[in-house]
This record gives C-alpha cells, sequence and structure tokens, in this order.
C-alpha cells in the first residue's frame, strides 16, 4: 500500500534499526471514489494528526487522560480560577505514550485546566487568550510518584450544582493522515480543487458536500486540522496549530454545550519553545 512521505529522519542509525515512535509506516489517506480524480492536490494539504479514543475508567496520575486527578508535584502550585476556585483536571497528554508529530513534545505531560463554576467552560469569548478561567500547564520533566501530591481533599466539593464537564476516561493514540477540512479558514487557498460539480450520490448533491461529510476533522485530535459546529474564530496572522481538540463523547460523558467542540490553538514558534502562554481556545455547538 501507498504510504505518505512524512520526511521522517533517524536521530541516530541505532534508531533507524530499531525503529520507534518517530519511524512509523503512517497510513495512506482513504479517499471516497468520487474524490479520487483530486488525489494529488488533496494529498498536498494532508498534515499527520494523532487521534484520540477513549475508555471510561481509572488512570493513574502521570497517564494520558480525560478527567481525574492531575500529575502534581509538590513544589507546584494547583491553578486557580478569576473566583479562587481550584480548577478541574479536563485533560491530561503524556507525550511519552504519543505517536509524535514534528514541533510537538516527545516527552513531557501537557495538562488543560477548566474552571469548574464558569458557564462557558472557562471561555472568555472577548479574549480567547486569556487563561484567567482556563489554564495550560506543561511539566517538561516527569518525576516519580513519591514526588507527587497524592492527596487532594484540600479540594472543596462544590454540589452537585458543578458537576465535571468529563468523567474519568483513558486515551489511546493513533496516527492518522489529516486532509484540510472545510472548517479550516485556510481551506480555499490550501485546496486547489473545484468542488461545486454536482455529482449522482444518495447523500450528497455535490462534491464539496460530500468531501465536507465524508473528510471531516471530527473527534478528539492532536495536530491536523479542526473541526467546528460552528466557523472557525481564526483569521490571517493567528495561531494555525491544532494544539489540541476535544469533541462530544458519550463514552466519558463529555459535551461542550449541545454536541459542542473545543479547539486549543498555538503558534509553531510557541509551541517549540514550549511556551503554552499565548494559546487560543475556542468552542462552539449546534
Amino acid at each position: 500500500m501507498s504510504v505518505i512521505n512524512w520526511d521522517y529522519q533517524p536521530d541516530s542509525l541505532e534508531q533507524l534499526e530499531k525503529g520507534g515512535r518517530e519511524n512509523m509506516i503512517h497510513p495512506a489517506l482513504k479517499l471516497p471514489k468520487e474524490l479520487e480524480v483530486y488525489r494529488s492536490e488533496i494529498d498536498k494539504t494532508v498534515k499527520p494528526c494523532v487521534r484520540i479514543t477513549t475508555e471510561k475508567g481509572e488512570t493513574s496520575l502521570t497517564q494520558s487522560k480525560f478527567g481525574g486527578q492531575p500529575y502534581m508535584p509538590k513544589e507546584c502550585t494547583h491553578p486557580k480560577d478569576e473566583h479562587n476556585h481550584y480548577m478541574a483536571l479536563f485533560a491530561q497528554i503524556n507525550f511519552s505514550e504519543v505517536p509524535h508529530i514534528e514541533a510537538m513534545p516527545k516527552t513531557g505531560i501537557l495538562q488543560f485546566y477548566l474552571s469548574p463554576v464558569d458557564d462557558m467552560y472557562g471561555l472568555d469569548f472577548d479574549d480567547p487568550y486569556s487563561q484567567k478561567n482556563f489554564r495550560i500547564v506543561f511539566h517538561e520533566k516527569v518525576v516519580e510518584e513519591s514526588e507527587l501530591i497524592t492527596d487532594f481533599s484540600y479540594i472543596p466539593d462544590l454540589g452537585d450544582d458543578y458537576e465535571s464537564i468529563v468523567e474519568e476516561g483513558r486515551m489511546k493514540f493513533e496516527l492518522i493522515a489529516s486532509p484540510v477540512s472545510n472548517g479550516d479558514f485556510r481551506f480555499e487557498e490550501l485546496l486547489d480543487a473545484d468542488l461545486s460539480k454536482p455529482i449522482n450520490h444518495k447523500k450528497y448533491e455535490d462534491l464539496l458536500e460530500l468531501y465536507t461529510e465524508e473528510l471531516a476533522a471530527e473527534g478528539h485530535r492532536i495536530g491536523g486540522y479542526p473541526y467546528f459546529t460552528q466557523m472557525d474564530p481564526r483569521e490571517k496572522g493567528d495561531p494555525e496549530i491544532l494544539l489540541f481538540q476535544a469533541d462530544t463523547d458519550d463514552e466519558i460523558g463529555l459535551m461542550f454545550g449541545d454536541c459542542g467542540v473545543a479547539n486549543f490553538f498555538i503558534r509553531e514558534e510557541d509551541l517549540r519553545n514550549r511556551n503554552f502562554q499565548n494559546v487560543l481556545y475556542n468552542w462552539d455547538c449546534c
């Protein structure tokens, strides 16, 4: 089977011989037969992406997860929101468990916290960079459990009116090929193809509708292109790298509004410098 070349360069001969996460074979992009005529144009837009699936259940402090208790070294301070409430761990990614994508960390733990009392799930629509009610924390070095906080009884119970947005669940990772999504604001710029042609199809009227539905970027993911239920909030000059996307997921009771999806975007320079202070956070719903 043909594969897309991601220009993998081994760090050493030993790594090349042994293989590993950086030397994985990436699957070719699967296209509906009606779009095969545009394969070369579509392939030019493809980026590597890590698809995340979930399984409800308990996790360890260092494990990649939704919900649950955070990895928290004893010298760290638990993030608080603007009302001085301890934030809840929304998601945690241990990059040592994740297939590697260029510019993303190979190791370390990245955490996403949300205010437990904010009706907007931590988002300030007037300033989507403001981390006053959401917070992103990166732990470059992962320490032993003996050096971690394990007793979180200091976090008060806020009662049934403030239930968590997500239930605890493990993450599983799969490297996939991601073509530009129709919702991305760069769609027409990146894809040089006329998809306005009508087609004889039982579900779709034209190629654009088929592309939009069959090559959608739904689901949890790292990298690749985003999915929106409404429209891309970004414009030229805004961060372009999809750091993390969290979608509606019945397995772990996750939903932003009415079947919504959340996206976190970052500039490449900030990502390479492991600077997660200038992340654009957005969520929308039906």
